[in-house]
């Protein structure tokens, strides 16, 4: 399994923070976070408007969001189909610093 680079993301304590993954279009695929204790999944944010011209494979929603306290986290994002949990098409690490 090739080694992948985390992404960081920054964040205030008990705020809202959108991370960098949305759900796509209906492809069976959906992405699926494991969250640390700690860490909480909250309502995505609204989807973004997308140019008509281009809404082909545009994102469904909005970036996925989560509250969390002060401290660093490390979240793990895969991109799986329903049936297939342990398949994921893609893997993305989220280093969460919560200042």
């Amino acid at each position: 399994m090739p080694e992948i680079n985390p992404i960081v993301v920054m964040g205030v304590a008990g705020k809202v923070v959108d991370l960098p993954v949305a759900q796509g279009p209906a492809t069976g695929y959906s992405w699926v976070l494991d969250l640390p204790p700690g860490v909480v999944r909250v309502e995505d944010a609204p989807a973004k408007q997308s140019d008509p011209q281009r809404l082909l494979g545009a994102s469904a929603s909005g970036a996925m969001r989560v509250v969390a306290p002060k401290g660093n986290y490390r979240l793990t994002a895969r991109l799986v189909r329903p049936w297939e949990p342990g398949n994921p098409a893609t893997t993305m690490l989220i280093d969460l610093v919560i200042g």
